[in-house]
């Protein structure tokens, strides 16, 4: 098979094949994989009314699931097995999600180890509770909010950011980084997600008909942006999330103003996974997800 880079011309060819789809997970979103291509370096190849995905992980080459019609998606997975097969390596898939570790255990049993990862779990939470915050378990983040709101009492201008907003983002971002000098978990990924970003607005003529990038003013500074789109009809996707965290109450603020003023039809926020660190993983906790988009790993034996 030849496989050709997730670059920015690669949008139009895949757009079709992430239509064909109704996958949950933050992984099968061209925005997302064109964003974190130079950390996974991740490529495409297309089959017969299919595309397969392949990235390379620790010096390893695996597989997601094909962007492929539900009835096409066991061929699909065939043709991704025989080209391992075909190189002498061993089947090795990210990101599959519980069904369709079922599909494999039946069609191919005794064949693959399972491994659940915990750690890129996707968060789902219902996005009327998002919207309203309502119920004793947020009451925290009401009040939160309610004194953020008080204390800045019109001062307060929140929209959707353009191009002659992205310097702010990246001021931002940089102030934002200064905070977590010292922490390992955060340090380890900052580059990557300062690539990936520069790369989605490098390229926001081209993506802007999905991603929306929004922001929170105060006194006329930005102080909190946020950066989502529409994976399906129901499900809204939040790739990044950042904030002034001296502000009382910001965090809280974007959260739920984002859900409720871009996307206020949707029935479903994936927040994405936690990628196990401890203090992520006590943030997405906190807004009590409704479910997990369960993902494995899948081995050959």
């Amino acid at each position: 098979m030849e496989f050709k880079e997730i670059n920015i011309e690669s949008k139009e060819v895949l757009d079709k094949y992430f239509e064909m789809v109704d996958y949950e997970a933050c992984e099968y979103c061209f925005n997302t994989l064109f964003m974190w291509q130079h950390a996974y370096k991740t490529c495409y190849h297309i089959g017969d009314g299919f595309a397969v995905l392949v990235g390379e992980h620790e010096g390893e080459i695996f597989s997601i699931l094909p962007l492929a019609p539900k009835e096409k998606i066991p061929e699909a997975i065939e043709y991704a097995i025989n080209w391992f097969d075909t190189d002498k390596n061993k089947v090795y898939f990210r990101g599959i999600d519980s069904s369709v570790v079922a599909m494999l255990k039946e069609l191919y049993p005794g064949k693959f180890d399972y491994i659940e990862e915990r750690d890129i779990f996707d968060y789902v939470y219902d996005a009327e509770k998002m919207r309203t915050l309502k119920g004793r378990k947020l009451s925290g983040k009401r009040n939160h909010i309610n004194f953020f709101t008080k204390e800045y009492e019109g001062r307060i201008e929140r929209r959707l950011l353009n191009e002659e907003d992205f310097s702010a983002c990246f001021s931002l971002l940089n102030e934002w980084n200064e905070t977590k000098n010292g922490d390992e978990d955060f340090e380890n990924s900052i580059d990557d997600e300062y690539i990936g970003m520069k790369k989605l607005f490098d390229n926001y003529d081209k993506i802007k008909d999905r991603l929306k990038i929004y922001g929170i003013f105060i006194d006329g500074k930005l102080q909190a942006f946020s950066m989502g789109e529409k994976i399906n009809g129901d499900m809204a996707l939040i790739h990044i999330e950042k904030a002034n965290a001296d502000i009382r109450g910001l965090y809280p603020y974007i959260n739920k103003m984002f859900v409720s003023d871009i996307f206020p039809d949707v029935k479903w926020v994936n927040r994405e996974e936690d990628m196990g660190v401890p203090g992520l993983r006590k943030a997405k906790l906190s807004y009590y997800p409704e479910r997990f988009v369960e993902k494995y790993t899948v081995r050959e034996i």
